[in-house]
């Protein structure tokens, strides 16, 4: 634990960056204490505090913000290959082979959401590891090439890797142990976002990749994890990440040092005040801006339509921006619309089609719990009106 306080001393000393969005509604009572000291230790967007856990968020709008994490290769790939991490565009870019992880450990529960886009469709996922970086570490195969077929990405599973001798990589000598698999196709466009999630809590593991859920156990597999760090990595490939949040549970040793105890006790939260999400928890600081200024007459529809389909939020919040994209009546937002009528979550197709009734003033017949062929043939329909007033809709 002595590097943990070693790499608070060093963060603190970093200037304060602190991220955008509204003032604050206190649960308990806020507490200025705990999230000033967060706010100087790390360049992510502290948004929430319960006790022990806290929750902070990327938007990889500042390059600063790779500052928070570090290499996170084992001992024996620190040589054989380049770690090549940056920010580009709003996004966390890494290329080639190369792995980062957050650079505070967490105990109990630790969990992550994001999206990634993939570039090359190879090798992407994430990594548990204990603090003292060594060949012992859970990975989460999200997209795998070695079920890479047809266009289509997989998902592939979590194993545990132990790999303390082996000295050749390419004999394929690994001492790898499968948690779970699915092998379940999915099709991913090159640069389409997808949503992940993925959760660790002692000897459970969790993945999920669009809808697609896998749930393993390395009890009584290896050895336990008393307290871990959060990464992402690529292999022979490239992804982008956005919108990544991480909850973890502080140490003592990171409370002790900030002297803390008493000041986290209080739970807070950065929840709205005003405007269409007053009051609505767990939105991201990026949706929450772009919603905000949709619903003042600015903004694009092409950042809300999303909304629609991220199952990781709340179903409050999604039909938020369905209500603004219906009191924006916005023609053009209607062929954006199209991805979330196509989606396999019902609620983003019953919120699509409510946009395109409200705006368009029909449904086509579609209904979000009829057949894939009733869908289909309404589907047809609303493309023939769309490519008849096509000026109206694209122009």
């Amino acid at each position: 634990m002595n590097g943990i306080r070693l790499l608070i001393a060093t963060l603190v000393l970093a200037p304060l960056v602190l991220g955008k969005g509204s003032e604050a509604t206190p649960g308990k009572g806020a507490p200025p204490k705990v999230k000033q000291a967060l706010n100087k230790a790390f360049k992510g967007k502290i948004v929430k505090i319960k006790k022990k856990r806290v929750t902070i968020y990327y938007d990889f709008e500042d390059p600063d913000q790779l500052l928070d994490f570090e290499d996170a290769r084992p001992p024996r790939l620190l040589d054989a290959t380049q770690n090549k991490a940056f920010i580009q565009g709003g996004r966390l870019v890494l290329e080639g082979s190369t792995s980062i992880r957050h650079k505070l450990e967490g105990t109990e529960e630790l969990r992550a959401k994001f999206y990634v886009r993939v570039g090359q469709q190879h090798n992407v996922g994430t990594v548990f590891t204990e603090s003292v970086l060594s060949d012992f570490y859970i990975v989460l195969n999200l997209f795998d090439q070695r079920f890479y077929k047809n266009g289509n990405m997989l998902l592939a599973g979590c194993g545990l890797h132990e790999d303390e001798g082996a000295q050749d990589l390419s004999s394929g000598k690994v001492n790898w142990r499968d948690i779970f698999s699915s092998n379940l196709k999915k099709k991913v466009k090159v640069g389409q976002p997808v949503e992940v999630e993925v959760a660790k809590h002692g000897h459970k593991e969790y993945a999920r990749v669009a809808d697609v859920e896998g749930k393993g156990s390395s009890k009584g597999k290896t050895k336990p994890m008393k307290a871990y760090k959060f990464g992402l990595w690529v292999h022979g490939s490239r992804a982008t990440f956005d919108d990544l949040t991480i909850t973890f549970q502080l140490t003592d040793e990171f409370l002790d040092f900030h002297d803390l105890k008493a000041a986290i006790a209080d739970d807070w939260e950065d929840v709205a005040t005003s405007g269409p999400l007053a009051g609505v928890k767990g939105v991201p600081p990026r949706i929450r801006t772009h919603i905000e200024q949709y619903a003042e007459g600015g903004g694009e529809a092409k950042n809300i339509v999303p909304v629609l389909m991220r199952t990781g939020l709340s179903k409050k919040c999604r039909k938020i921006a369905a209500d603004i994209l219906a009191q924006r009546a916005d023609p053009k937002a209607i062929p954006l619309v199209i991805d979330a009528l196509y989606s396999k979550d019902k609620e983003a197709r019953r919120l699509a089609i409510f946009v395109v009734k409200s705006i368009v003033g029909k449904d086509f017949g579609y209904r979000p719990t009829g057949s894939d062929k009733k869908r289909s043939e309404a589907m047809q329909k609303l493309n023939a009106h769309l490519k008849q007033y096509r000026s109206r809709y694209y122009g």
